[in-house]
């Protein structure tokens, strides 16, 4: 499994980093996890054929995390139209709201077909022969989750937006099970509240994003403090798990 942070900042974009996103390769195919980042932008610029893509996955409705699928999808309608993927959508009403601005900005059609649009909710919502996809409820929003993905023996947590100050306890348990990576945001809270969390973690790299500019510093001087590998990707960086 291949993941390229396309965008790492936290909830407002700045001149180095676009906000939350990141594209998972498996065998040839394509998905991305958030699209607060324009995703079409990327692909075309990284020669990604957008017909592999096979589906987003979002883990809330905040414009930070969704804003790229309507220029994708539009363009799916009408522009690519080899192209099919499912689009997971923590809200009914964001999905209407993405049908009609395509619809009225078009000629009046969503090709559906190709365009799956589904409102997930907790447990396994996707499996192909590359990957499955396991939604989590977390407690950012009424509709928020942490999404675990599974690459044969593989396993990375992606713990999308959590409750601020982590009063809610809603770190999936995932974590204290052996993972390959730990995708975690850091604007909600601070470190000292996410410590007792880390004291127990058993992933093998931890990916700290959305983090607020006064929490690098921190995330810093966690390095050679826990067993696992801490990384504070920069946009467009690029590993291998």
């Amino acid at each position: 499994m291949k993941i390229t942070f396309i965008g790492t900042s936290h909830g407002v974009p700045t001149g180095e980093r676009f906000c939350t996103c990141m594209m998972l390769e498996s065998n040839g195919a394509l998905y991305f996890i958030d699209a607060g980042a324009p995703v079409i932008d990327f692909l075309l610029r990284k020669n990604k054929s957008v017909n592999d893509l096979r589906a987003v996955f979002t883990t809330h409705v905040h414009s930070d995390h969704t804003v790229g699928i309507v220029h994708l999808a539009d363009l799916m309608n009408w522009y690519y139209k080899k192209s099919s993927t499912e689009f997971f959508v923590t809200e009914q009403e964001h999905i209407d709201a993405t049908k009609q601005w395509i619809y009225t900005s078009g000629d009046g059609h969503v090709d559906e077909s190709r365009l799956k649009f589904k409102v997930p909710t907790a447990g396994v919502v996707y499996r192909d022969e590359n990957i499955t996809v396991e939604y989590i409820p977390t407690a950012h929003m009424k509709n928020s989750y942490a999404i675990l993905v599974t690459e044969g023996q593989k396993r990375v947590l992606f713990a999308g937006d959590l409750s601020h100050g982590l009063k809610k306890r809603d770190i999936p348990s995932v974590i204290n099970e052996p993972i390959d990576g730990f995708v975690c945001e850091l604007a909600h809270f601070t470190m000292d509240e996410l410590s007792p969390y880390l004291d127990e973690c058993r992933a093998k790299k931890i990916f700290f994003i959305h983090a607020k500019p006064a929490r690098y510093e921190d995330i810093r001087a966690m390095e050679g403090r826990y067993p696992f590998e801490v990384i504070a990707p920069d946009d467009m960086a690029e590993f291998e798990l």
